[in-house]
């Protein structure tokens, strides 16, 4: 939810249906752990990272459905390229 209208701002949404600050920052901790993954960029293209990074978070949290890790993809390459 947090980045459904990424890379367009849904913060005050967010905060209203996600009350409780552990929660909030539980989701800020998996946004700065997909910014943290190190990608080998060879020849890959954007694509290619955004499913390697989807790939390396589901392995990390497989609870996160495939819409928010192809979320997580888009977030990364979105902030690298």
């Amino acid at each position: 939810m947090f980045l459904k209208r990424y890379p367009g701002s849904n913060e005050e949404e967010f905060s209203s249906e996600v009350r409780t600050v552990a929660a909030r920052e539980a989701v800020r901790s998996i946004l700065d752990e997909t910014m943290r993954i190190r990608i080998d960029w060879g020849h890959k293209s954007l694509s290619d990272i955004g499913h390697e990074v989807a790939a390396v978070m589901h392995e990390r949290h497989p609870e996160l459905s495939p819409a928010a890790l192809q979320k997580l993809g888009n977030y990364f390459t979105y902030l690298v390229k």
